[in-house]
């Protein structure tokens, strides 16, 4: 249960194959930023190369800098390892930051998760 002044947020992952999905639900903010970090991370570090770790941002109705920061750095680290980082983004809540930055090719966003597990000569 949440307290006066608590954001809900929520993030957990599952493995798709060798894949990883993690899918996040909620405001993703300088409050819940470290618990995001924290399952990319596990995601980056579960997923077998070169499939990749999808972040289904379809549950989220906020999407601050902090957050956008965390995608970044993830997917740096997921391609250090020979994998991608996809995200899966429908609402204005998440594409408006991320198209104001330019950033919906730079972190492969799609518009479902099915299309994000697609190989990447496919999707």
């Amino acid at each position: 249960m949440l307290t006066d002044g608590e954001v809900p947020f929520r993030a957990t992952r599952e493995r798709v194959g060798d894949a990883v999905l993690v899918h996040v639900a909620g405001e993703v903010d300088c409050t819940t930023a470290d618990h995001l970090s924290e399952c990319l991370a596990e995601a980056v570090g579960a997923v077998v190369p070169p499939a990749p770790v999808v972040v289904d941002l379809t549950g989220v109705t906020f999407l601050g800098a902090q957050g956008i920061g965390l995608l970044l750095d993830h997917q740096d680290l997921s391609l250090r390892r020979g994998s991608a980082l996809v995200v899966v983004a429908n609402s204005a809540a998440v594409l408006r930051p991320l198209r104001a930055l330019e950033l919906t090719g730079v972190l492969g966003v799609r518009s479902s998760v099915r299309d994000a597990l697609l190989p990447p000569a496919v999707a």
